[in-house]
């Protein structure tokens, strides 16, 4: 029978409406090359997105253990001023110092846009150029003077990297940072640090004016006066 259906098979092949026929299947694969162009496209989409979520929480958390561990400077730099205080010898300070800041080495910068990467990588820039401020004053500057600048740089440089974590996050679609006890109020705590630092400051530029009249006025403390770091 097959052999029967194989010699009508040329005039079958002359009786197809050939031009009809290839529209129908030109028509198929444009349609079929569509979806699936879509669907990756969807899925790229997709696993992009997702990329950019994690690398937001990676640089997120690595701000926020940069908070902490300016926490734990600040009261580390109150204690040495403590003792410069009562032991009038320098030894204590040298443990003290504005903290360094590197993001993780493995963050997939291309995720983000090029405003983002800018904002992102402002900030260990602006760790870097006033940890060299800081040394610079630790040289020559008091001891003393030198704890409150350290301790005041390092209460702004935590609230700014906790600002950018919240950023990050939110910006990405990020669960929201969930602190343990220790860190429940660690903004409240670094604004009181913050107050208090500047307050200790102020004391010191008071003392300095009460000393050298002349530059009160213009309101430059004599013992601090090249520890200034923009890091607000």
């Amino acid at each position: 029978m097959w052999q029967v259906q194989w010699h009508q098979m040329p005039a079958f092949l002359t009786q197809v409406d050939w031009p009809k026929w290839l529209a129908i299947v030109g028509t198929a694969s444009v349609v079929s090359s569509i979806v699936v162009l879509l669907m990756q496209g969807a899925r790229n989409r997709v696993i992009g997105k997702r990329e950019r979520s994690d690398a937001a929480l990676e640089i997120a958390m690595s701000l926020e253990a940069y908070a902490r561990a300016c926490r734990s400077m600040i009261h580390r730099a109150d204690w040495a001023r403590n003792e410069v205080e009562r032991t009038e010898h320098r030894d204590a300070v040298k443990t003290v110092a504005l903290p360094a800041f590197l993001y993780p080495e493995n963050i997939q910068w291309r995720q983000f846009s090029q405003r983002v990467v800018s904002e992102l990588r402002d900030f260990p820039a602006r760790v870097h150029a006033g940890r060299e401020e800081l040394k610079a004053f630790a040289e020559f500057g008091d001891p003393a003077a030198f704890c409150v600048e350290v301790s005041l740089e390092s209460a702004k440089a935590a609230r700014d990297a906790l600002a950018l974590a919240r950023q990050a996050r939110k910006k990405h679609g990020c669960v929201a940072w969930r602190p343990g006890a220790k860190d429940a109020d660690l903004d409240r705590e670094l604004t009181d640090l913050l107050a208090r630092a500047e307050k200790a400051r102020q004391a010191r530029r008071d003392r300095a004016g009460a000393f050298h009249p002349s530059e009160s006025g213009t309101g430059v403390d004599a013992s601090a006066s090249g520890s200034r770091v923009a890091l607000s």
